[in-house]
C-alpha cells in the first residue's frame, strides 16, 4: 500500500521520502486530494521501463 502525502507537505520532508523510496515504499503525491505523482526508488523505475520497452 502506498504512503499518501499532500504535494504541498511533502515539500517539507522530502529527505525522508526519498528514504522511504529507496527502501522500496510508494509514496504517492497528492493535490487537491487526488494523485499527481508517484515517487519510487530509481531501481524499481528502472526494472518498470525496461519491462515497459520489452512490452512494446
Amino acid at each position: 500500500m502506498a504512503t499518501r502525502i499532500a504535494a504541498s507537505e511533502a515539500k517539507a520532508v522530502l529527505g525522508s521520502l526519498v528514504r522511504e523510496a529507496e527502501q522500496g515504499q510508494t509514496i504517492e503525491l497528492t493535490r487537491y486530494g487526488k494523485a499527481a505523482a508517484v515517487l519510487i526508488s530509481a531501481e524499481r523505475y528502472e526494472r518498470l521501463a525496461r519491462n515497459l520497452m520489452q512490452d512494446n
